[in-house]
């Protein structure tokens, strides 16, 4: 065991890419998206892509953080704003964790571009203090917005978040 100071298993929060999920319609036309975990997939790997032309390690993919992802991502269908709960703390033993959130009918690079466009979102993907992710989405109901597709149901867009963690830089 090194004699350096103890980690605490509470999690700091930073910055959660925050998102006002207001004015979205509540039906939207057929989109053609990957499939749900196609979706997860590509986001991480244009996330790591931005991560690597800016000379920043690539996140290693926890699948315990993605579990709890999809749980956040299934509260974006239909919300306001992005739903405040403390971030998991129990995916190891890290110290510090972000957030980004999306709720579109884009295709994942063009989601990571929106996310690498604003101030707020930015830092989170390219903190070289992250190490790990996870990254959770859940297809949106084309007929309405609130409601996550399920079965036959036409795709309107992907909820999704992305959590990252690491330690304290």
């Amino acid at each position: 065991m090194s004699a350096g100071p103890m980690r605490r298993r509470t999690v700091a929060l930073v910055a959660v890419g925050a998102l006002l999920l207001a004015g979205c319609t509540q039906s939207s036309s057929s989109v053609d998206l990957p499939s749900a975990a196609d979706y997860e997939t590509e986001l991480l790997g244009a996330v790591n892509a931005l991560r690597v032309e800016e000379g920043v390690a690539v996140l290693q993919t926890s699948e315990c953080l993605s579990g709890h992802a999809r749980d956040r991502a299934a509260q974006l269908p239909g919300a306001v704003e992005v739903p405040r709960e403390d971030l998991p703390a129990d995916c190891g033993d890290y110290d510090y964790a972000g957030e980004n959130v999306s709720r579109s009918d884009q295709i994942p690079v063009d989601v990571v571009d929106q996310w690498a466009s604003n101030s707020t979102q930015y830092p989170n993907l390219v903190d070289p203090a992250f190490e790990i992710a996870g990254v959770g989405c859940v297809p949106v109901s084309a007929a309405d917005n609130s409601e996550i597709a399920t079965g036959d149901d036409s795709v309107g867009g992907m909820a999704c978040s992305m959590i990252f963690q690491g330690y304290t830089p």
